[in-house]
């Protein structure tokens, strides 16, 4: 979320939008360790051509096995086999990984910076001047990347700009799909995200939660995961209702009807 943040606040200050990429299929550009020989069953329903079943030597399908020459979506090792080859790409490209945050590259050519985050295959692109963030795409053929153009929406995001105000990321419409999860789609509004009163609530002062239970009950597992989307949410774009969140998370442990 800080390399997203850095990047607006950079393509702000140099007055060029910041472009999104996105590489299809990303993890099975990636090719597996050589030194790792990864074998698979048949899928369900190929069948092996009877000359090919002779010129190995079997009788049944289920006697073979295949070798994955690839990488693969599912394997343990994907994400970062994909994560070491768009690094080597971009320093073929001659820019260098921040020291600071392992997420950002930049690249100085002519005394024109272009700096990009990375999200595993998603990118964020922008530069000192516009005509170097175009190339950029261009250079990255190889990988098949797709220039989205200036970034709409970003990690689940909706980014708006205007000249006056710069960049203004927003969940909208994450936190309304959360309220309607929740049957809080009618909710009325307040006017702060917490009230005095929940300084009052003890540690035992109420039932506990329900560990399980049916549809529309509240179960601990549900406050957990409730409390979590708010954490991903005050941290992102709602710092406003980050003490909130941070008293509601100090009793994800043993929540009760209260919380």
């Amino acid at each position: 979320m800080s390399s997203m943040k850095l990047i607006f606040v950079l393509a702000r200050k140099w007055r060029v939008p910041a472009k999104h990429g996105d590489v299809p299929n990303a993890y099975v550009k990636a090719n597996k360790e050589a030194e790792l020989g990864i074998f698979l069953r048949l899928p369900r329903g190929m069948v092996i051509p009877e000359d090919v079943r002779k010129r190995l030597g079997v009788a049944i399908d289920s006697e073979l096995v295949l070798e994955l020459l690839k990488d693969l979506y599912g394997l343990k090792q994907a994400g970062r086999l994909w994560n070491q080859l768009l690094h080597k790409t971009l320093i073929k490209l001659g820019f260098a990984q921040s020291l600071t945050d392992m997420c950002v590259y930049y690249r100085r050519r002519g005394g024109v910076l272009v700096v990009l985050g990375v999200y595993v295959d998603d990118l964020l692109v922008t530069g000192m001047e516009q005509q170097a963030v175009d190339a950029f795409f261009g250079e990255l053929t190889e990988l098949s990347i797709k220039d989205l153009g200036p970034a709409s929406k970003f990690l689940g995001m909706r980014v708006s700009y205007n000249e006056d105000e710069g960049y203004d990321p927003d969940q909208e419409l994450a936190i309304k799909e959360m309220l309607r999860e929740n049957g809080m789609a009618s909710a009325h509004t307040v006017r702060t995200p917490i009230g005095a009163e929940s300084n009052e609530i003890g540690e035992a002062s109420d039932e506990l939660l329900p560990t399980s239970g049916g549809d529309g009950v509240v179960t601990v597992r549900k406050f957990q995961s409730l409390v979590g989307s708010l954490i991903c949410m005050a941290r992102c774009t709602r710092p406003d209702i980050a003490y909130a969140v941070h008293k509601a998370s100090r009793r994800t442990h043993s929540p009760t009807m209260s919380d």
